[in-house]
């Protein structure tokens, strides 16, 4: 039987969700952890519940780069710092940008599974923190070693397709005929989408207050509400020659963890909780890698074959920015109306951290669904190594 067959004998709901706002890159949040990022979106969750960490049955971790050691043990120390009981068991999970929507779908086979009725699904990064490496000297060095290496770099390249992610967003652009100047037009409309969902207070619901040892952080640091294309069309291209990604035309590079509470409709009746959105089904699929960004439009498509359902009956879709070429392609590829699409700014302008995006764009539907009184949304982001995900969830 299929996740999307056992969700429609069994319902499972995203429940509550907060996210930390997300800090620039080098910015606010670069001492904290991975682990502690997430700490402060899932004890926020847990109080906007009006649940203890001690009824919770399980916590599940996405991150890509363990930028601490901590991170390794992540799942289990974000329960126990959450103050779970010893018995409550974590772990951490990994499909790179996917990992924050895989997150949530290991929470849902937990529900249906009938091994958890509740479950905290979570995304954390510390970009920032990436270490460089110091390769071959464990063992002693010779002449021409230590080899060095920048992990943030080499994880975002992937070494079986001979290419880093950009490229693959190039590739794309030539692919589907996208001009620099389109990218450059639909990351300044992203900064600005963002910008007005943060001046009119659309993500107050969503986003919590840090304190921090240089004061409040409230509001993500890599929007820029001063965004201008004049400004954006004096960037030199990042990866090719003459080519469509630049500095502002990629999602931004930042700090940020992200969180939701899963759960089965007993335990929601039980404790009398009002959901979000019910999740319908969720789909993984594989890509050519070095086209990796058009990940989401398979997906989507999957997704709603197998739901028997077409785009025109969705009314929002978040695709995550990870390259503005890329989100265009997949746009292009579906035939997707432009109104429906990232409605309060994507990661261009809110950034990408990593693991973390998948669990904000499902946490920024469902919010989006109930305040604008809208039915069925689907949350999906590409995936490095050529993948993609998808989410759909009903109001």
């Amino acid at each position: 039987m299929s996740i999307q067959e056992s969700l429609q004998n069994k319902k499972v709901y995203l429940v509550e969700g907060k996210r930390t706002p997300f800090g620039s890159f080098g910015g606010s949040l670069m001492g904290v952890s991975p682990v502690d990022l997430a700490v402060e979106s899932t004890k926020a969750t847990l109080t906007a519940s009006g649940l203890s960490a001690t009824e919770v049955d399980h916590f599940i971790l996405g991150n890509v780069i363990p930028t601490t050691t901590d991170t390794l043990y992540g799942g289990r120390h974000l329960a126990l710092k959450c103050g779970a009981s010893q018995e409550t068991p974590g772990y951490g999970v990994n499909r790179l940008c996917g990992s924050g929507i895989q997150s949530i779908l290991e929470a849902t086979y937990q529900c249906l599974l009938g091994e958890a009725s509740s479950v905290i699904a979570a995304g954390t990064e510390n970009m920032s923190n990436t270490p460089h490496l110091l390769y071959g000297s464990r063992f002693g060095t010779r002449y021409g070693a230590p080899v060095t290496g920048d992990l943030l770099l080499d994880s975002l390249t992937d070494k079986y397709a001979g290419c880093p992610m950009g490229i693959t967003a190039e590739n794309l652009a030539s692919k589907f005929n996208i001009s620099r100047l389109e990218c450059e037009e639909f990351s300044f409309h992203s900064h600005q989408k963002a910008s007005r969902a943060i001046k009119e207070g659309l993500l107050k619901e969503e986003v919590i207050e840090m304190s921090l040892k240089k004061g409040i952080l409230s509001q993500d640091e890599h929007v820029r509400f001063d965004i201008n294309l004049e400004g954006m069309q004096k960037l030199r291209s990042s990866f090719k020659k003459d080519g469509v990604v630049t500095p502002a035309t990629a999602s931004g590079i930042v700090d940020g963890a992200a969180s939701t509470l899963i759960a089965s409709e007993d335990f929601i009746q039980a404790k009398n909780l009002k959901p979000l959105a019910r999740i319908v089904d969720i789909v993984v699929v594989g890509v050519d890698p070095t086209i990796m960004g058009i990940g989401p439009a398979p997906a989507i498509r999957k997704l709603l074959e197998r739901n028997s359902m077409s785009l025109d009956q969705i009314d929002l879709v978040e695709i995550n920015e990870a390259f503005a070429a890329q989100v265009l392609a997949c746009q292009k590829d579906l035939e997707l109306d432009n109104s429906k699409l990232n409605i309060w700014g994507g990661a261009v302008a809110v950034g990408h951290p990593l693991a973390a995006t998948g669990t904000r764009i499902s946490l920024t539907l469902a919010r989006q669904l109930k305040k604008l009184n809208k039915k069925y949304g689907i949350a999906s982001a590409c995936i490095g190594g050529g993948q993609g995900i998808a989410l759909l969830l009903e109001n």
